[in-house]
């Protein structure tokens, strides 16, 4: 099984997501296009794994290599094929399946706090998610729910946050992947005020296992039944 991975940004990573992989015997690529190399198919590939990012899928003219990237997911996930997004990775998909990318009336930056969807407490990847679960959040645009798509996370502030499309395409606005190691590279990195950051340092020892545990409890199932299609 081979996960093929495009990242944006050197410190934004798949951070859990390749351990997990790895655990499973998954070969896994890493696609840095931010370095500006010619793109790496997903093709041979049995799962696209789509990280966060500093831009907008709007700056194509800043990061030229989002219109080739696009062409890419778009293709892909029209195709019907296993597709995950997370954060910038999520309004790529957005984007792709023809939902409107914009910025949004504030930042969300820290932990937040969001609720499962009837459909998302339906889901076969999801159910295992309670009514009520914290995330990691860094963003300040959002995505109007693409046609087809259905929404199974949702806030108050930022009610699309996390869709399904098809059977094996899932957008999640937030991030669960993250590890402490990220989240400081991220706070030292960014001009984050220091009582912005002694808040998410001091529940970082609470947060943290919780959202690892749901990164899990949604990647197992998720990578089994992408691994039952090919067998």
């Amino acid at each position: 099984m081979k996960a093929l991975i495009y990242t944006h940004h050197p410190d934004e990573g798949p951070g859990l997501l390749r351990d997990i992989l790895k655990e499973r015997g998954w070969e896994v690529e890493e696609a840095a296009l931010w370095e500006g190399k010619k793109i790496v198919e997903p093709g041979p590939f049995h799962l696209l794994i789509l990280m966060g990012g500093p831009m907008s899928v709007n700056d194509e003219a800043l990061y030229p290599f989002l219109s080739e990237e696009k062409t890419s997911v778009r293709r892909w996930v029209a195709e019907g094929n296993p597709t995950l997004g997370i954060c910038l990775g999520a309004q790529l998909i957005a984007d792709c399946l023809g939902g409107r990318v914009y910025r949004g009336n504030k930042e969300e930056l820290g932990w937040y706090e969001l609720m499962s969807t009837e459909e998302g407490k339906n889901d076969r990847f999801l159910r295992r998610f309670p009514p009520f679960f914290p995330v990691f959040q860094w963003h300040s645009e959002t995505f109007d729910l693409p046609k087809g798509a259905i929404l199974v996370a949702t806030a108050q502030d930022y009610p699309h946050q996390a869709f399904r499309f098809g059977d094996l395409t899932y957008a999640f606005q937030f991030h669960f992947e993250v590890t402490e190691g990220m989240i400081h590279r991220w706070l030292s990195g960014n001009e984050v005020d220091e009582q912005k950051q002694r808040m998410i340092n001091s529940s970082l020892s609470l947060h943290l296992p919780m959202i690892h545990k749901l990164c899990r409890s949604f990647m197992q199932p998720f990578l089994g039944s992408i691994e039952r299609q090919t067998d």
